[in-house]
C-alpha cells in the first residue's frame, strides 16, 4: 500500500521513465520529501540523496552561501535557490529542490520568520524556478503543515515534468 499521494506517484513515475535524477536539501519539512520519493519501488535509480539542514550552520556546511542567509534571511527563496544549487553541484542530479521555511510557529533564531510561509526552489534543465507557499496554519500540527509543503512541491515538479 502507497502511503504518499497521486502527484507524488505520478512524479516518480515521470522520473524513472525518462531516468531523471534528482536531489533535495529540506528544511521545513525534515526529510519528509526525500521520504516520498523513496517510497516507490525502484526511486534508488534517480535518487541521488538529500540533506536535513535545519540549522543555518549545517545549510553553510552544505554548501550554502553565509552571505546569502545573512542577506536575505534563510526563510527567502534566495537561500532556497541557494539550497538547491549546492546539493545540485554536490550530488549531480538533473533536478534539485531546496526548501526553507516555518510551520506552525515563529522562529525566535531567525528574524523574518512567518508560520506558514516556506519557500521552495526546483533547478530543472538547469533553470532555478521559485515558489512560494503562504498558508494559514492556524490550528495545524506540524507534520501537517510539512505534508502540505511536501504536496506543494510535488504539485509543482508535477507541472514543470509535464510541460518540460
Amino acid at each position: 500500500m502507497t502511503v504518499y499521494n497521486d502527484t507524488a506517484a505520478k512524479v516518480m513515475d515521470i522520473l524513472i521513465n525518462k531516468k531523471i535524477t534528482i536531489s533535495v536539501m529540506e528544511s521545513c519539512t525534515s526529510g519528509l520529501i526525500a521520504s516520498m520519493i523513496t517510497d516507490t519501488e525502484g526511486a534508488s535509480a534517480v535518487f541521488e540523496g538529500g540533506y536535513v539542514t535545519y540549522s543555518n550552520r549545517v545549510k553553510e556546511k552544505a554548501g550554502v552561501d553565509g552571505g546569502i542567509i545573512q542577506k536575505y534571511g534563510v526563510y527567502s527563496a534566495e537561500c532556497a535557490q541557494a539550497m538547491a544549487e549546492s546539493v545540485q553541484k554536490a550530488l549531480g542530479s538533473d533536478i534539485a529542490v531546496g526548501i526553507t521555511g516555518t510551520t506552525g510557529n515563529t522562529d525566535p533564531q531567525n528574524t523574518g520568520s512567518v508560520a506558514g510561509e516556506a519557500f521552495f526552489c526546483v533547478i530543472y534543465g538547469n533553470v532555478p524556478h521559485g515558489f512560494s507557499i503562504k498558508a494559514d496554519v492556524t490550528g495545524m500540527c506540524r507534520h501537517d503543515i510539512k505534508q502540505m509543503y511536501a504536496d506543494k512541491v510535488f504539485s509543482e515538479l508535477y507541472l514543470l515534468l509535464s510541460t518540460g
